[in-house]
Formats: C-alpha cells, sequence, structure tokens
C-alpha cells in the first residue's frame, strides 16, 4: 500500500470544516487481512472505526472505500494519542473518491507521521521475525508529536475561545491570536497585548520587582544581591544560616537551593546558580508552605498550596521503581504537554535523597513522603492543593496588591507562610516572588481539591462583555466574474472610511495596495488579512475551482453573494457553492434560480435576498448589494433585493 498526497486544507473546505488532508492511495488485497494488521497496532482502531456512524453505511461499497475508511480512522487513533480531538469526515457526508482518504489534523507534521505509521502497520510483514514492537513505534510516535503540539494549558484557552465564537488563528509555536484584524487579541502562554513590556521585564528580575513591592509596603524577605562566590558567603553569614540561593533572573524553579546551612554549601549553590545568572540572590529562609496565588486583571481567581516532587513509599518498591510507576500516570508527561510534569532521578534528586540517608534502591516504609526537589514549581514535577476558597482575605488583598504594584495584567504571586487560612502578618510571611506569564496547570488540573476556571477570566480581560472579536467577511463566489464583484464593493466600502483588505488568488490588498510580497494561495491570502490589525472589514474572491482545491482561510463569514454567468456541471463545485453560502450568517445575495438549481440551504438565521436584474450591469448591482448588506445605505438598491422574510424549508 501507498499513500500520496494531492491536497492540504487549512482551513474550512467543502470536506470538514476543521484542517485535512487528502490522500491519493495505491490500494490492493483483501480488506480483512488489510484491517487484521492496523487493529494489530492499536486495539482502539477496531473501537473507533466499529463505531464510525458512516461504518455501515460505506460497508456497502466495494473494497477500496472500506480500505480507505478504516486507513483514515486508524490516522485519527495515532494523533489522539498525542491528545488530538478529531472525528472521521466521512460521518459528515463529504463527497471522497474510493481509493482517497481525507484525514483530520491538528498539526501537519504530525498526520504525515501518522500516516507513514499506518502505511507500515498495514503492510505484510516479510516475515514473523521482521515484525517491528508496534508499542516502541507508538511510545516515539507519541514523544514525536507531543513535542511540537501546544502545551495543555494553550489548548484550554483555544477550546475557551471557541466556546464563546472568539475565532482563533495559531500564528506559530505558543503565539496564538484571538479575533479578527482590528479587534484582534494576542496570547502566549499567559502573555498577552495587555502585558506591558516594562512590567513583564520589572518580574523577571527579582530585586527590583522586590524594590518596587518593598516600596509599596508588601512583605518581602531580607536578601542581597551578589556578583561573587564569597560575597554570597558574606551575605549568608550577615543574613544567617539557613538561606536560599537562586539566580537573579530565572523561571520555573531552575537554579534555586532552598536550606543552604554552611559556607560551603553557599558555595555549591552559588556554582549551580551561576550558571543561570550573572547575579544571585542570597535570602532568609522563611518557614512556611509554599502557596501560588493567580491575579487576573487585578483580581485573585485562584491560590494552590505547592507540593514538591515526590514519592510514596509502599513498604515494597524502591524509590527508582515508585518513580516509574508514578509516571505511567496518563496525567504525567514531558514538557508541559500533559496536565503533570514527569518525575526525574537526577543529581538534584540523588542530594536531596542522601540528606535523608536514601538512594534510588532504598524501600521506603509504607506511607513515608520521599521529596525529590525540594522547589514546589510543578513544571518539576511538583503538584498543587487547591486552596482558593480558603485563603485569608488580607493574604488576597496582599496578592493583589503585588499584582497592581508590578504593573501585570496576568501574574502569578508566589507566598511563604505557614497557614493560608490566617492573616501573613501574624505569621511572618512573605512574597517570595511574582511572575508573569504563570503557569495554570496547577489551577487546572490540581492533584486535590477544586479545578478553577482561570481561562475564562482571561479571555474577558480580552474580550470583555458587548466587545467585538470580529471584523465583518463579505465572500464573492461563483463562476462569474467575482473579481470585479469583489473590487467594486472595496471601492464602496473604503469610501464610507472603513480600512477595506481584499483576499483573492493572485494577492492581498488593503485599500488598494497590494499588501504581500508574492503569489500565495487563497486561504493564506484571507490569513493575511485577519491577522491584520489595521483591516476592518476582509471582502474574499472565492473563485469555486479555489474553494475545491485550497479550502477557506475564514471560520464564517457575515455575508455572500453568488456570481454565476453559466450553469455548473461539476459536482465538486457544487459542493464548494454550497459549503460557502452555508459559512455566511447574516446575508446571502442570489438569484432564485441558483437557489432553485443547485439546492443551496443558507444558515438558518441567515438573511435571503433575490437580486432582481433589470438590465444594468450585474457586476454593481452584485457588489452595491453587498455593501447594502454591510450597511450601506442605498435606497434603490433595496428596491431591486426581494427579501425572504421566511426561508423556504429544506
Amino acid at each position: 500500500m501507498g499513500a500520496r498526497a494531492i491536497s492540504v486544507h487549512h482551513g474550512p473546505s467543502i470536506y470538514s470544516r476543521h484542517p485535512v488532508i487528502r490522500y491519493r492511495l495505491e490500494l490492493a488485497g483483501d480488506l480483512n487481512p488489510f484491517a487484521e494488521r492496523l487493529f494489530a497496532l492499536s486495539p482502539e482502531v477496531r473501537e473507533h472505526y466499529a463505531g464510525c456512524p458512516s461504518a455501515v453505511e460505506h460497508g456497502s461499497h466495494n473494497g477500496n472505500s472500506q480500505l480507505a475508511h478504516l486507513f483514515e480512522h486508524a490516522c485519527i487513533v495515532l494523533q489522539s494519542f498525542a491528545g488530538a480531538r478529531l472525528t472521521c469526515v466521512r460521518a459528515g457526508g463529504a463527497r471522497i473518491g474510493q481509493d482517497e482518504a481525507v484525514i483530520p489534523f491538528d498539526d501537519e507534521r504530525v498526520v504525515r507521521e501518522a500516516v507513514n505509521l499506518a502505511i507500515e502497520a498495514s503492510a505484510p510483514p516479510t516475515s514473523a521475525e521482521s515484525r517491528p514492537n508496534w508499542k516502541r513505534r507508538l511510545r516515539g510516535f507519541v514523544r514525536f508529536a507531543k513535542r511540537d503540539r501546544l502545551p495543555v494549558q494553550d489548548m484550554a484557552i483555544v477550546r475557551a475561545a471557541a466556546a464563546r465564537d472568539i475565532p482563533i488563528i495559531q500564528i506559530g509555536g505558543r503565539l496564538l491570536q484571538l479575533g479578527h484584524g482590528r479587534h484582534q487579541q494576542r496570547v502566549n502562554g499567559t502573555k498577552t497585548t495587555h502585558t506591558n513590556t516594562f512590567s513583564n521585564d520589572l518580574a523577571a528580575n527579582k530585586d527590583y520587582a522586590r524594590r518596587v513591592l518593598r516600596a509599596f509596603g508588601l512583605p518581602v524577605p531580607k536578601y542581597e544581591r551578589v556578583d561573587r562566590k564569597e560575597d554570597a558567603v558574606a551575605a549568608a553569614q550577615r543574613i544567617g544560616f539557613p538561606v536560599v540561593v537562586k539566580p537573579n533572573r530565572s523561571k520555573m524553579g531552575r537554579g534555586v537551593s532552598v536550606g543552604v546551612k554552611t559556607p560551603d554549601e553557599v558555595r555549591e549553590a552559588f556554582e549551580r546558580t551561576g550558571k543561570r545568572s550573572r547575579s544571585v540572590l542570597v535570602e532568609e529562609f522563611v518557614e512556611g508552605a509554599d502557596y501560588r496565588t493567580l491575579v487576573i486583571d487585578g483580581k485573585l481567581v485562584a491560590a494552590a498550596k505547592r507540593v514538591p516532587a515526590h514519592v510514596i513509599g509502599d513498604g515494597r518498591r524502591t524509590i527508582e521503581q515508585l518513580v516509574r510507576r508514578a509516571n505511567r500516570d496518563p496525567r504525567r508527561g514531558d514538557r508541559q504537554a500533559n496536565s503533570w510534569t514527569r518525575l526525574e532521578l537526577d543529581d538534584q534528586a540523588d542530594r536531596l535523597l542522601a540528606e535523608r540517608n536514601h538512594r534510588r534502591d532504598s524501600v521506603p516504609f509504607e506511607g513515608e513522603i520521599v521529596y525529590l526537589r525540594r522547589v514546589a514549581n510543578t513544571s518539576a514535577g511538583g503538584t498543587a492543593i487547591d486552596v482558593t476558597d480558603h485563603i485569608h482575605p488580607e493574604n488576597r488583598e496582599i496578592a493583589e496588591g503585588a499584582a497592581r504594584a508590578v504593573g501585570l495584567d496576568i501574574a502569578g504571586v508566589d507566598l511563604l507562610v505557614r497557614d493560608i487560612t490566617q492573616p501573613m502578618s501574624d505569621q511572618g510571611g512573605v512574597i517570595c516572588e511574582i511572575n508573569s506569564r504563570p503557569g495554570l496547570r496547577k489551577h487546572l488540573w490540581p492533584a486535590e481539591g477544586r479545578p478553577r476556571d482561570v481561562i475564562g477570566p482571561i479571555v474577558e480581560m480580552l474580550f470583555p462583555p458587548g466587545s467585538r472579536s470580529r471584523i465583518p467577511i463579505a465572500v464573492v463566489t461563483g463562476n462569474g466574474d467575482t473579481r470585479s464583484v469583489a473590487r467594486k464593493l472595496a471601492d464602496l466600502m473604503g469610501a464610507d472610511g472603513f480600512t477595506v483588505g481584499l483576499a483573492a488568488h493572485d494577492g492581498v490588498f488593503i485599500q488598494g495596495k497590494r499588501a504581500d510580497l508574492g503569489a500565495v494561495n487563497l486561504p493564506a491570502a484571507t490569513r493575511m488579512l485577519l491577522l491584520d490589525s489595521r483591516v476592518d472589514l476582509a471582502i474574499v474572491d472565492a473563485p469555486l475551482s479555489d474553494t475545491v482545491s485550497q479550502g477557506l482561510g475564514y471560520d464564517w463569514a457575515h455575508a455572500c453573494a453568488i456570481v454565476n454567468d453559466r450553469a455548473m456541471e461539476s459536482p465538486e463545485w457544487i459542493d464548494a457553492l454550497r459549503f460557502i453560502v452555508g459559512t455566511a450568517r447574516a446575508h446571502v445575495v442570489m438569484s432564485a434560480e441558483d437557489e432553485e438549481s443547485y439546492g443551496l440551504k443558507p444558515y438558518p438565521e441567515a438573511r435571503v435576498w433575490r437580486i432582481q436584474a433589470d438590465g444594468r450591469n450585474l457586476s454593481e448591482l452584485h457588489a452595491a448589494s453587498l455593501a447594502w448588506c454591510l450597511g450601506r445605505e442605498n435606497a434603490d438598491i433595496e428596491q431591486k433585493l426581494a427579501h425572504l422574510s421566511e426561508v423556504p424549508a429544506r
């Protein structure tokens, strides 16, 4: 069996609202052996295929159709192992060739690797010895797939925005754009367009941030900033042992040494810390638990007690075995791809174990807690206990005051205090540090306590109730002169003061001037418009041929007009016409003949307008009609549009 990619649709297309890649398959052989080989790849493939609504329907087709359908399910299942949530395209009634597979994806590199793995699995082995170890191959695939996938907290932002009908564009890496054109906001992790550069840089410099907090009368530990090893020893002696040694600039608890008790330990800690920062902080050791509070737009929305990475003995297993067992928890994984981070047995863990008279092969007694880190960061394998409902009002005010003092829109304020339910001022508690771009996993997926919706407040800060996230999108499609209509519409709306962007198969134009540096396809041209913060109205010239081969670069439009000058015989073009009409949520301008001939079904809430042609230039009539739908007053055009107040039953 072989497969060749014939088209990639990164946006909605006639196949699916989700990105898909279309393959031409070279199929040979019977279904049963082919199926058994794919089922052997993973039992989930059998279950996924059997549960597909279209499995029975396609079972009545020829063998190639069944093979292609099963192949699609295998590729979907493989992607799901890396966290993708995908469904079969055929179940949506898409027109797919009998020797074609149309596979949905979140990441193009991942789906292509899934296809390669499914092809390898479907091939008959040359001998029993040549069969690969599929469990090992799957583990390698999942590691590869998760490496470039958005972190789980970013995926939570994407889902929260989508639930509010806010459009999302992944620009690259973790950089996401929420909203279109002039209404856009951008996020990178928890750094947003509301995060000012000064505050972000201030939070990154622990020394300067503490000076600001102290100026606001907020509690911070005694500390000194040093640049040399012996100065660190002298500072520790002045402050009094034990101390904490940490880089002035670092994140995720890296390079932090807690509970340093002797001058020699200070020197060792300085050596470790100095690799991460030119200057080092030596600070007093404050007794208390480590609490992370999350402040969004000036209000505390979550608080969690952070627990350092650890295992709990059972009286039978070694520490190394307990770590391996803990890492089998599906919530744990590498980096930020999972709810929790994997536990690591490394030099840092070995030093801590040695202090407790343990080694990796030690067997802790039942119930004994064995810590692998002193710092409680979840990025270092720590877990969290939600305490949002128990934080004392004074402590809440201190956290909110710290975020306000530094000027962060989203701040992680770390408190060291014995009892979070009591005032910090009564316990000698301090603000350990303030973080820009704080992680959200500890609040979304705590080990104990109630998960907190910390995504909603971020989205609502960026898009307060009543604000807009979309610019109007007007689409011109059909087999006629769509380009003339799109250009005339751009001229009309530009004359009304709109900053108009036009996306066409031959380029991107803003206010009539070319905005791209070379030829781009239609989805990419549309995407460029929606990324541009100047644009407050987007016009898409979408010929049917381009729509079939490339798909669209938007999720839904405000209005569309159908410009046909001859009958259509291509089934794919008719599919594309129906698809585009269905994306227009407010207005559709078309002739009664087109609606009848092609069985067009506009969006249920869309207002359908019939053009009453009277011999005037049809391009001008289409353009003026769309302009009227977009709010341009024109009594003459209004008279030439027949509104179907009730769309006929379909």
